[in-house]
């Protein structure tokens, strides 16, 4: 019994197979604008009050938002103003995450490609402020009983965020920052599997 308990249902497996894949083509998407923005004519660089606004910092949360968005609204039959709310929220997460990663870099780093260990203490924190951003959106929009998916998609956002030190290991933008974005989305949109429900369970 405890072994059956333990086991997710099959809906849930197979919503948490798709909502991976998912992530990951939102992860190759968003490495594709970032890396060929220049190209596509979509490059652009804010600074300002603290913030940087850049197609690295807006494109992985915005595309994520949009295929998590369509994906949540059509399970559970919501108002396309809840998707909307879920890009905004997305991208507003990633963003903040964004600048953590970013500063923590900078700071440790100095100025220098760090190292794995800087990578890591980078990455990890900004796993977790995204992370914990967007749960508590995608709870508000997404209404549920319990914190229990929120709390796994910290956890899980937390820990991934420690793949950001592929991205040491080539040029900006390259094959290291490729596998970090597939890899990452692809472990946050598969905890999100319960959320494919159309209960507020």
């Amino acid at each position: 019994m405890a072994v059956a308990e333990a086991t997710p249902p099959p809906a849930i497996r197979s919503n948490t197979l798709k909502l991976g894949l998912l992530g990951a083509i939102s992860g190759a998407i968003s490495w594709a604008l970032v890396n060929y923005a220049e190209t596509l004519n979509i490059k652009f660089e804010y600074e300002g009050a603290g913030v940087m606004l850049l197609p690295v910092g807006v494109f992985p949360g915005v595309v994520f938002g949009i295929l998590f968005a369509i994906a949540l609204v059509l399970a559970r039959h919501r108002s396309p103003l809840r998707g909307l709310g879920y890009v905004l929220a997305s991208a507003l997460a990633y963003l903040a995450a964004f600048h953590v990663a970013f500063y923590i870099l900078g700071n440790i780093g100095h100025g220098d490609d760090g190292s794995m260990f800087t990578y890591v203490i980078a990455g990890v924190p900004a796993g977790f402020a995204g992370s914990v951003l967007l749960g508590i959106f995608t709870r508000l929009l997404f209404p549920l009983r319990s914190w229990r998916v929120v709390a796994r998609s910290v956890i899980v956002g937390t820990l991934a965020g420690a793949l950001l030190v592929l991205g040491m290991y080539d040029d900006h933008n390259g094959w290291g920052f490729l596998i970090f974005f597939v890899l990452w989305q692809a472990a946050y949109g598969a905890c999100l599997a319960p959320l494919l429900s159309n209960s507020r369970g």
